[in-house]
């Protein structure tokens, strides 16, 4: 049975889908039998009269995986919210115990998932009597989480409050990677990247550039030694 890390962020739009593909290409070259999963997408467009999770066809294309997007995702939604908002606008009751049964399927199969929420660890999932939040999927799949972040101005701040989130609620994380850095960081980014490793004392796993690269060079964007010492 393989491992799960789970792909949060310091919110939305800031590049979990980004670096889950490519952490997901560089992990299959190194040699893993790799899943990446998406338990809830919203936003999904109409294409050829289904809804398709973007991020989860990005997944495919990237990696290049042998799967269709329904292997990778439990939830698709179109209106573009929170989870909890999504599913009541079009009246889905969301299972929690649908996300971890398909999330075992998946970890029996492969060494490693990369299990990427939407937004950050406090975004609503469900809401029944009491709100169900992204760090109780955590919690449930047990595994440690890696945060996405960018080093821009504000970054300091989001970063240190995600990171004492996740402690509060006592989960564990693995590392922090930073996405979009400038190919020329100003001295704003610099700072930010060298303040939030001082502070927090987490691994940084990777510096992924702003403008992406080749895909031959991923390697050298995450630090895949820390990752694969958990991965085995």
């Amino acid at each position: 049975m393989g491992q799960g890390i789970f792909i949060t962020g310091t919110g939305t739009e800031i590049g979990k889908t980004y670096v889950t593909k490519f952490l997901t290409k560089a992990l299959i070259q190194s040699g893993f039998r790799v899943a990446p999963y998406k338990p809830i997408q919203t936003g999904c467009v109409w294409k050829d009269g289904e809804l398709k999770a973007e991020d989860v066809e990005s997944y495919i294309q990237t990696a290049n995986l042998s799967y269709g997007q329904k292997d990778l995702c439990t939830y698709f939604f179109e209106k573009p919210a929170s989870p909890h908002l999504a599913a009541h606008l079009e009246n889905v009751r969301i299972d929690v115990n649908r996300m971890k049964q398909h999330y075992d399927r998946l970890q029996k199969e492969h060494d490693i998932v990369l299990v990427e929420g939407a937004g950050g660890l406090a975004v609503p999932i469900m809401e029944e009597n009491e709100m169900y939040m992204t760090k109780d999927i955590i919690q449930m799949l047990d595994i440690p989480l890696i945060i996405v972040v960018p080093p821009h101005l504000g970054s300091i701040n989001h970063t240190l409050l995600t990171v004492e989130y996740a402690k509060a609620n006592r989960l564990s994380i693995l590392g922090i990677v930073f996405n979009k850095v400038s190919s020329h960081p100003d001295i704003i980014e610099k700072d930010n990247m060298r303040v939030i490793e001082k502070i927090t004392n987490l691994p940084i796993l990777g510096k992924v550039p702003e403008d992406g690269g080749e895909i031959d060079d991923i390697l050298k964007w995450f630090y895949i030694e820390k990752i694969i010492k958990y991965g085995k």
